[in-house]
């Protein structure tokens, strides 16, 4: 199947005058800037080097991108142009200058979509053009590659685009969002509201049950809960933004927020609090991906399904904290029975096993993956490793699956193998121990940074 995404590029002067006449322009439309989960219209934003801001608000036409192209070219005097991509064949380019005039491209073939090219307005497009000659750029739009992203890719570089920037889907603007300062993400509440936010209800329902359970809301920028088991092992629970799939009622577009909770030590490559949830190198699992591979003899899964995601109605204080109480019974009933005797570093390894995270020692930034150096013998870490393949062979005879017990069967020693290579390399074996200890010491003095006594 091919990609599927709209974008809208707008030609700027640079960073910070784009977002101070863009947030004017919405404030004339009655928004005013908020955080993510406050937001009624949330923009995931590039800048490229060469002028240019790129958005995508993750709708899947660009009827709302096109009137907001239309506000921008006036309203900032500026040039601007919608691109939707269709199944990698084709693109539509459709321009928007200062004075109210259009010009639309198709980029590749939607003849197969009834869609036919039209003469080029080149014109209004050469002012963009870097190199000021159209010649290559109406070339490009007489292309038929395989895949329109190439052309795209093309038309970047002419313009000034980052070409990769000119090809992402709105879950690949999402991915790059905080990564380097080139990509963030700009939110919009209407001005005359003050809503509950997700954050500020997540606090208040999850604290009331979590506080008495040892837990404590840490100093971060995301809002976590965090319970220290000993000087080596935390548990937490946190929640996040997901994204949403259109459902709503009565006109109203319905949000979604799932709960995370995990287990972490001090041994950790990663520890850091100011990431967000789903980024935490690899510690933390959705509920329902606890319950699932906590129950894979008996998962059930029209249960599982219910639990994938929370939907809420964001007009409503009173619908959130609803959905919020759900969600805390779910995490009290499926997750902290699963954390809660996580106690030791040999429990914290089968957890780790269990949910499938990174348990294979290597040199560099690994997760919790070293800490096995410290607890076994190379025998034993086999062993360890061995037993996701006697569940899977379970999994397996359960349900019949022939062709998969005789694959593991096959490569069951090649793996023991691999498992024993990794434990034994020797520049791991020399590095681990000290490793350790520096992780231990830098994430101690982290943890105590955010409010926790460890």
């Amino acid at each position: 199947m091919g990609k599927f995404l709209t974008a809208l590029h707008v030609k700027t002067t640079g960073k910070e005058q784009f977002i101070e006449k863009f947030t004017q322009l919405m404030k004339k439309d009655g928004y005013v800037p908020c955080s993510e989960d406050e937001a009624a219209i949330s923009y995931a934003t590039a800048f490229s080097e060469g002028g240019w801001v790129t958005l995508s608000n993750g709708d899947s036409a660009t009827t709302e991108l096109s009137k907001t192209a239309k506000k921008i070219a006036e309203g900032m005097d500026t040039l601007c142009f919608t691109a939707e991509v269709v199944d990698s064949d084709f693109a539509i380019l459709n321009l928007f200058a200062q004075n109210g005039s259009e010009s639309g491209v198709i980029v590749g073939d939607g003849s197969g979509y009834g869609i036919e090219k039209a003469p080029i307005l080149v014109d209004m497009w050469k002012p963009l053009i870097q190199s000021g000659d159209e010649s290559e750029f109406v070339r490009t739009l007489g292309l038929e590659n395989t895949f329109v992203e190439d052309m795209l890719y093309d038309i970047g570089k002419m313009l000034g685009i980052t070409p990769s920037v000119m090809t992402w889907c709105y879950d690949e603007f999402e991915e790059e969002i905080g990564q380097d300062g080139n990509v963030i993400s700009l939110s919009f509440r209407k001005a005359a509201e003050k809503k509950l936010s997700l954050n500020a209800a997540f606090k208040q329902v999850f604290g009331e049950a979590l506080e008495p359970l040892g837990f404590k809301l840490i100093k971060s920028k995301y809002p976590y809960f965090v319970k220290v088991v000993s000087d080596e092992i935390i548990h937490c629970v946190t929640i996040a933004n997901e994204r949403a799939d259109g459902r709503g009622y009565n006109g109203v577009i319905y949000k979604c927020f799932d709960v995370f909770c995990g287990v972490s030590t001090v041994y950790n490559s990663g520890i850091d609090f100011d990431t967000e949830p789903k980024r935490f190198h690899g510690s933390f699992d959705s509920v329902s991906e606890i319950y699932t591979k906590t129950h894979w003899r008996d998962c059930d899964m029209e249960y599982r399904a219910s639990i994938m995601g929370f939907y809420y109605n964001p007009t409503s204080a009173a619908e959130l904290i609803k959905v919020l109480k759900k969600a805390l019974n779910v995490t009290c009933e499926i997750a902290i029975p699963v954390i809660d005797p996580i106690v030791t570093l040999e429990r914290c390894m089968d957890y780790f096993e269990l949910m499938r995270h990174w348990i294979y020692p290597t040199v560099g930034d690994s997760g919790e993956s070293i800490l096995c150096t410290r607890l076994f013998s190379a025998d034993e870490y086999v062993m360890f490793c061995d037993r996701n393949c006697e569940r899977e062979l379970e999994r397996c005879h359960r349900e019949h699956n022939e062709e998969r017990i005789k694959y593991l069967a096959e490569t069951r020693e090649e793996e023991k193998k691999k498992f024993y290579k990794f434990f034994t390399n020797p520049e791991l074996q020399e590095w681990a121990p000290a490793e350790l200890e520096r992780r231990k010491k830098e994430n101690t003095e982290k943890l105590r940074e955010y409010g926790l006594n460890i």
